[in-house]
């Protein structure tokens, strides 16, 4: 019998957006070990088999799935491996945010989606960008290993990989066409059924890299107090849609205020928010509350739990701005997202 899915839940996967940034790892696992990373892992074969041979390490596995992540679920059930985890998001975010610098002993990354149409190409996952990220959480010696049977996105890698010198191949071939005693995906053993080359990078970290990582507090909430003199009855009233569009660490960040709702428990204002940074959409509320001494308070509101992002904080910000625009008296008296 299979752990009923909430239990599942709970044991394999990790609360990413509810723990501080980088995560610590090692508390998530309550042991240390080499922290082993596979994104897209698929069915969950190739990352369960890994894990079983290899009790001393800690296994992360990233996917975009749900269905792949309950499948690999019963796996590790049915084996009983305590010692992987499992999360679902997008890779270039999580890498990003989740994974300190020099955190890293192993990468996998199996078969991509290798976007063929060419206007796509700026989807495929290996760009310069990524593979500078992927290097730096890799600990010295660190390895990655990609693996793809499309020869265009062969090329695509390779011409990547090539071009930078913060990885350098194993072998003295860019990629190679087998490695020995690897166990191979299902993916895999259909491209070998169908006779399909697959080319096989296998890079190590070697570079003299001394870097810190942005430390994100998950209990750094945002909040703006406002003082002065307000029309309660025209806050914000008749405020339409609003988009702003900047940019944070080389990540486009969109924000968006969907709606403004009134005439809630003691007049206070909600504020319906989107706000996208990458490929890590949020949507939330952020309250107007009055306070007394002519001040209002500014802050995340419980609805949609949100992880209080900088694209988060900016939000906060923003209702902050209009409120000063449309009532000239109000001035800042305290913020924790700057003035």
């Amino acid at each position: 019998m299979y752990l009923p899915l909430s239990e599942a839940i709970h044991r394999y996967t990790v609360p990413w957006l509810s723990l501080d940034w980088p995560v610590d790892w090692s508390q998530i696992f309550g042991r240390s070990g080499d922290l082993v990373l596979e994104i897209g892992f698929g069915n969950g074969g190739f990352l369960a088999d890994l894990a079983q041979v290899q009790p001393d390490r800690c296994f992360v596995g990233i996917e975009r799935a749900w269905g792949s992540i309950s499948r690999l679920f019963k796996r590790l059930e049915a084996h009983e491996l305590s010692h992987v985890r499992a999360m679902e998001g997008d890779a270039a975010f999580m890498l990003d945010h989740l994974f300190a610098p020099q955190s890293l002993s192993q990468v996998f990354i199996n078969f991509s989606d290798p976007w063929h149409k060419e206007r796509h190409h700026n989807r495929r996952l290996i760009q310069d960008g990524f593979v500078k990220m992927l290097a730096e959480r890799l600990v010295p010696g660190g390895e990655v290993t990609i693996a793809t049977d499309h020869a265009d996105y062969a090329e695509w890698i390779a011409d990547v990989l090539e071009r930078q010198s913060l990885l350098q191949s194993f072998y003295e071939t860019t990629s190679v066409d087998a490695l020995p005693g690897r166990k191979p995906t299902k993916y895999e053993k259909k491209a070998i059924v169908e006779g399909l080359p697959i080319h096989f990078f296998v890079w190590r970290q070697n570079a003299d890299l001394c870097l810190n990582a942005p430390n994100e507090k998950v209990d750094d909430m945002p909040n703006v107090i406002l003082q002065g003199e307000y029309n309660s009855e025209d806050l914000l009233r008749g405020v339409d849609a609003h988009v702003w569009q900047e940019t944070h660490r080389d990540v486009s960040v969109v924000i968006k205020l969907m709606e403004v709702y009134g005439h809630l428990k003691d007049g206070h204002r909600l504020v319906g928010m989107m706000v996208r940074e990458g490929e890590l959409a949020q949507h939330f509320g952020i309250s107007i509350l009055f306070r007394k001494d002519n001040q209002l308070l500014v802050k995340l509101a419980s609805i949609g739990q949100p992880r209080p992002t900088w694209g988060v904080k900016l939000a906060v910000k923003k209702v902050a701005d209009l409120l000063l625009e449309a009532h000239s008296d109000l001035r800042v008296v305290s913020s924790t997202v700057g003035n």
